[in-house]
């Protein structure tokens, strides 16, 4: 199986949007190119968002093919970077990773076997890797309890783009990445692939091992911002776990803070479940986390009731935390 899977795909492209990672950037490439199959061709694309480091030198002499481009004065936009590479990648697949994400043994093969049994969507686990912090290991049970190695493998409703693959002619006929922050980005295409019949399957055995960033502030804004259209992106799509809950997005925004609690008791059942018991001690801090979604998803679901029959999401105003 291990050969079959990888001859159907004879070049693979694996995009990496990346911004001031020049620390981390040689460790990531280096471990998706040790795993490049015998007689394939890996090509990795890393598109520059606008860094100020020596990013784009080290991805260089990692063996990377660069694209330079970005503002290093704006945010950074890594879906306007996802869909730069895949506009100019050989390959089929398309596998998207995150510049913090450092993939384990097996994972192109996990991959690349999933697509060969029928997959067009096929989402990688998240795992923590050693030595982080505790708010960025805080961070990391709040953002991927439901993608992690532990979890069974099966068809989902949605899988989240930092260790992502898909079929390169069913993501070029779709919208792609969303560009306008803070729109989910993935949501969308990964609806219209579902509404014609495909599928996305989460393989827990293609590992990304994810360095979360230190620093409560930074736990608190990632959660906020996540939140902060996932009343809109979830109600459009339907893309996402219970999606009949966003039908009622009024009700949803009268209920985020109480949520909050439920919300909390459910990540934590989810580890536990998974036989993981150290975010039980990080309660306090999980409960934070919890609140800084709950106030995202009310401050942006009022924004988009309030402005959603604007042609563009650039019209509407946002808090920016």
């Amino acid at each position: 199986m291990e050969y079959t899977a990888a001859a159907q795909f004879p070049c693979i492209s694996v995009i990496i949007p990346a911004r001031n990672e020049a620390a981390n950037i040689a460790n990531v490439i280096k471990a998706v190119l040790r795993q490049t199959p015998e007689g394939n061709e890996l090509e990795i694309i890393l598109v520059d968002d606008g860094s100020t480091d020596n990013t784009v030198a080290v991805a260089h002499e990692a063996s990377a093919l660069v694209i330079e481009g970005g503002l290093p004065e704006s945010e950074g936009n890594p879906a306007a970077a996802r869909n730069r590479g895949a506009a100019i990648a050989r390959g089929d697949p398309l596998i998207f990773l995150d510049a913090d994400c450092v993939v384990g043994d097996g994972w192109l093969q996990a991959i690349l076997t999933a697509h060969a049994n029928g997959a067009t969507v096929v989402g990688g686990s998240i795992d923590l890797p050693p030595g982080l912090s505790i708010t960025a290991r805080c961070d990391y049970y709040c953002g991927w309890y439901v993608v992690h190695s532990r979890r069974p493998a099966g068809d989902v409703p949605h899988h989240p783009p930092p260790n992502l693959s898909v079929r390169r002619d069913a993501f070029l006929g779709t919208t792609r990445f969303s560009e306008q922050p803070p729109l989910n980005e993935e949501r969308i295409w990964e609806a219209e692939l579902r509404e014609v019949g495909h599928r996305i399957y989460f393989e827990p055995k293609a590992v990304a091992y994810h360095y979360n960033r230190s620093g409560f502030r930074n736990l608190l804004r990632r959660n906020y911002r996540w939140a902060y259209t996932a009343i809109e992106s979830k109600r459009k799509t339907g893309s996402a776990r219970l999606a009949w809950l966003y039908r009622y997005p009024r009700l949803l925004i009268v209920a985020s803070l109480p949520l909050a609690f439920v919300h909390t008791a459910y990540i934590l059942t989810c580890w536990i479940r998974a036989g993981v018991f150290e975010p039980v001690v990080m309660l306090p801090l999980v409960l934070g986390s919890r609140f800084a979604y709950s106030v995202g998803m009310m401050i942006g679901g009022i924004q988009w009731l309030l402005h959603r029959h604007d042609e563009s999401l650039a019209q509407r105003p946002r808090l920016k935390w």
